[in-house]
């Protein structure tokens, strides 16, 4: 058996618990710092460095009892990054994929630069530089914050001009305009580019949405083998040309058998939680892997699969649930139960795919 490994996890939410359950498979001892006393991370870590993320005692402390520093959310703030190599931390992924995800625009521009597509967008600070950018990429388009939005918040559909009195300006904050593509499908690809320079994608995964939320991934993708080729491409191109290590979520939009890059997330994803009951490794396997400079195994799909989404207001149709052999329940174990909050998946497994999305579906 391998030495066990310590690994350090900046964040301790649900992706922190699983990275968790992966590292007792793979003899890691895992420590969370995450300043929630309630955070699900610590019902599978192995210690809770409960303290905020610019504690510098906590983050000294966090390097002396580790071999290997990650973060399971990418609004970690760059300079921790910089006082944890400082004080001799081991954090691989370094602060560039937060530094580019952090920000819209400047994610869109790196992926623009390496010769990605993507839609039209414009950084714009204020109404007056709205009208303009509007006058150059036209409605329908969608206004974003730059910086921490997720799960639809931060955003605002701008159809027609009256739409613009719906926006919530803060002169304190930076904000993008996209073009709305009218797409066919979205779909994501998680890949890991290890410090080995090895890089591993997973299959690529359809997404359907509800409210701005992830509502299910459907595995294997329904686009043409072409289209799958070419997002695998991209994906391993995007990690390998921007130099990310670790693990990087990236969502497309398919449009007329054209790829759109959307956003990228370097953490693990949650398009990609089917991961841990469809393929030979799920990618919190990969994503430990990557970062202890393991050499990176063929990862395989080994039964088509539907992930779905446990929100905060199933939580009677939870209790209800009747398991069936090819139904992965998985809870994470946070505090309240709020609407539109993620509070765990079901991975429907199986051949029948058409299947699989009827039982998602009347979930």
């Amino acid at each position: 058996m391998k030495k066990s490994r310590r690994v350090g996890i900046l964040g301790g939410g649900q992706l922190a618990k699983m990275l968790c359950d992966s590292g007792k498979k793979l003899n890691c001892r895992t420590i969370i710092l995450d300043p929630n006393p309630d955070s699900c991370g610590r019902f599978s870590a192995d210690e809770h460095i409960e303290a905020e993320y610019n504690n510098k005692e906590s983050l000294k402390k966090l390097c002396e009892i580790t071999d290997v520093i990650t973060y399971e959310f990418e609004n970690v703030p760059s300079e921790i990054v910089d006082y944890l190599k400082e004080n001799d931390g081991n954090i691989p992924q370094g602060k560039r994929p937060l530094y580019l995800s952090q920000h819209r625009v400047r994610e869109k521009e790196a992926v623009k630069q390496i010769g990605v597509k993507t839609a039209k967008f414009k950084g714009v600070k204020n109404l007056e530089e709205l009208k303009k950018a509007i006058d150059e990429i036209g409605y329908p388009s969608i206004l974003k914050t730059c910086s921490g939005g997720y799960d639809g918040k931060g955003q605002w559909k701008l159809l027609e001009e009256k739409d613009l009195k719906s926006i919530n300006w803060n002169e304190n904050v930076e904000y993008i305009l996209e073009e709305m593509i009218r797409f066919d499908k979205e779909v994501s690809c998680l890949v890991v580019r290890g410090i080995n320079r090895d890089i591993v994608s997973f299959p690529i995964g359809e997404n359907i949405h509800k409210n701005g939320i992830l509502n299910k991934t459907i595995v294997p993708a329904r686009v043409s083998k072409d289209i799958l080729e070419k997002v695998e491409k991209t994906s391993q191109e995007i990690i390998k040309k921007l130099n990310i290590y670790g693990p990087l979520g990236i969502e497309f939009f398919i449009k007329e058998n054209e790829i759109y890059f959307n956003e990228m997330a370097p953490r693990p994803h949650n398009s990609a939680h089917y991961t841990m009951d469809a393929c030979n490794y799920s990618q919190f396997d990969i994503h430990l892997m990557g970062i202890l400079g393991e050499k990176l195994p063929e990862v395989k799909l080994l039964t088509k699969v539907v992930m779905l989404n446990i929100m905060g207001e199933d939580q009677e149709k939870v209790k209800k649930i009747k398991k069936e052999h090819n139904m992965n329940v998985h809870i994470y174990g946070k505090s309240e139960w709020k609407k539109n909050r993620k509070m765990g998946h079901i991975n429907y497994c199986g051949e029948n795919l058409e299947e699989l999305i009827l039982k998602a579906d009347s979930f």
